[in-house]
């Protein structure tokens, strides 16, 4: 109860929203599922691609995005084994149904000039990987079923991480965890690391880690569409 069961939506920052979504829907098929300003966010475009009822692949551009660099090793790896800074992503695997899917996505992207790398087969699933918009390192996948966890638990690498034999069984079985409904109060906003506010955002973010829940819900409630709905015909 309460748990994570998949990814709603994967933000990803652009200068050219435009040529991320070119690239998405006509070279990888996606379908484009919203396009509006972000909420409470001025002039900023947020963009969402589907990838499942409930899951897609979202865009963020904002003014400033134009001015800032990437830099390969850093923010960007550069291909699927590059280095970034920690908290960074490293690549994005997006999923396909069978390996004939992905020798289709492997026609789609080199029909279009892309170069594609794979399928290779890394025994839990068969991966190809390409070079996206932006140097987004973007890997194909597919798998038959769900990961052999006795297989896949490498004791070396458990050992490498100082990972010790308790927190092993922690990690594959977590502690059970007893809802209080919403009830367990607040922690002050230094008691882990949190939000940096920056820029003109650094007075405003002071402000908004000392609102109540009740404050924050008011202060970004935006239930209402961009677009009235039609009419039933």
């Amino acid at each position: 109860m309460g748990l994570p069961t998949g990814v709603h939506h994967l933000a990803l920052a652009t200068r050219d929203m435009k040529a991320q979504l070119a690239f998405f829907t006509q070279v990888v098929g996606m379908e484009l599922e919203a396009l509006y300003w972000m909420h409470g966010v001025e002039n900023t475009v947020h963009a969402f691609l589907r990838l499942g009822d409930t899951c897609s692949l979202s865009f963020v551009q904002a003014p400033d995005m134009a001015t800032i660099e990437p830099v390969i090793g850093v923010s960007h790896p550069g291909f699927s084994a590059g280095s970034v800074a920690p908290g960074a992503m490293q690549h994005l695997a997006l999923s396909v149904p069978t390996e004939a899917d992905l020798l289709t996505m492997r026609d789609r992207l080199r029909s279009h000039g892309y170069w594609v790398a794979g399928p290779v087969d890394h025994n839990m699933c068969k991966s190809m990987y390409v070079q996206a918009p932006e140097g987004l390192v973007l890997e194909f996948a597919t798998a038959e079923g769900a990961i052999d966890v006795e297989q896949w638990i490498d004791p070396a690498v458990v050992a490498h991480c100082g990972i010790t034999p308790s927190e092993l069984e922690g990690f594959l079985r977590p502690p059970p965890f007893t809802s209080q409904g919403g009830k367990v109060p607040q922690p002050p906003p230094t008691t882990r690391p949190n939000f940096v506010f920056t820029g003109e955002w650094a007075p405003r973010g002071a402000v908004f880690l000392q609102l109540t829940d009740e404050q924050i819900a008011a202060a970004l409630h935006s239930p209402t569409p961009p677009v009235p709905r039609r009419p039933a015909p």
